[in-house]
């Protein structure tokens, strides 16, 4: 976020979104929060149990529920190369 906030310029509004995750509410966000807005970085948050305006929950969903279903990889590359296919897969078809 540092380095978002030093090339923001703050004549113009900034927004980052964030879901509500523990570290996204942490001391030390809590802490540079006043500064990044200064530099023209602004924070807001998703409303709580609002998963279907998180893309990231809908990727995470849409690759465990059809591309990769009841899967079991012997080994973390082969893991990662079955979320590659999958990734690849959503982007042709979604993107």
């Amino acid at each position: 976020m540092n380095t978002l906030a030093s090339g923001c310029d703050p004549d113009q509004l900034t927004v980052v979104v964030l879901d509500n995750a523990p570290f996204h509410k942490g001391a030390k966000l809590r802490e540079q929060r006043a500064s990044w807005e200064q530099q023209g970085l602004f924070l807001r948050y998703l409303p709580p149990y609002a998963p279907f305006l998180n893309l990231i929950e809908e990727v995470g969903r849409k690759l465990k529920g059809i591309l990769m279903p009841r899967r079991c990889d012997n080994s973390v590359t082969d893991l990662r190369a079955a979320l590659v296919t999958g990734l690849k897969i959503l982007g042709a078809r979604f993107i």
